[in-house]
């Protein structure tokens, strides 16, 4: 069972339906628990049912009342900080402390907020549309649908282990350039699943 954890000030149903949907379509068994609901409680009722995948919306609350400190991440994406308290910012380091040994922190690096957090046996990898980011997007289009190309400029290791060499790869999806962090986000999780795009 690999558990993926979004948060940020915006953005977590898009990034967690981008995942859910792509994990669907490799007929993966996944469960999201949405921003509404007490995510430790729901997590340990999921659990029984042992999905494939757990997507985690990882509320303000959840962060601040740390309900989910029992809970160890595969994966823990942050989509953007925005105007957050500095008490959230501190928490934020806790939940990056429940990231699994060589787990990963896909985080995005045009976020207006930064957080200092330590990484100690994780891998961090940054997103975002600027040239020091590991994952970048370029040829960005959204005239005729939305398409634009996927640019992982730095070799990164899936969470079985294999490595990933850069590449650029051409990719269309619904929706419109706004959204271009979520799916720089999802893919890069994709990516780390194993799956390709």
């Amino acid at each position: 069972m690999y558990i993926i954890g979004v948060f940020g000030s915006k953005g977590k149903s898009s990034i967690a339906e981008i995942i859910y949907e792509k994990l669907k379509n490799c007929n993966k068994e996944c469960v999201i628990i949405g921003t509404k609901q007490d995510s430790s409680r729901e997590f340990f009722k999921i659990l029984y049912n042992n999905p494939e995948y757990i997507i985690i919306e990882i509320s303000r609350e959840d962060i601040l009342e740390k309900r989910l400190d029992k809970i160890k991440f595969d994966i823990l994406i942050q989509t953007s900080l925005e105007y957050e308290s500095p008490q959230l910012i501190d928490e934020i380091q806790n939940l990056i402390k429940n990231i699994k040994e060589k787990g990963y922190i896909i985080f995005n690096s045009d976020s207006i907020q930064k957080i200092d957090f330590k990484c100690d046996n994780i891998y961090p990898v940054t997103y975002g549309l600027n040239g020091k980011t590991t994952v970048t997007a370029s040829s960005i289009d959204d005239i005729d649908g939305f398409s634009f190309s996927y640019c992982l400029q730095r070799a990164i290791f899936t969470l079985s282990n294999t490595i990933i060499q850069p590449f650029e790869k051409p990719v269309k999806f619904n929706g419109d350039s706004k959204d271009i962090y979520y799916y720089l986000a999802s893919l890069t999780c994709f990516l780390i699943l194993g799956y390709k795009i």
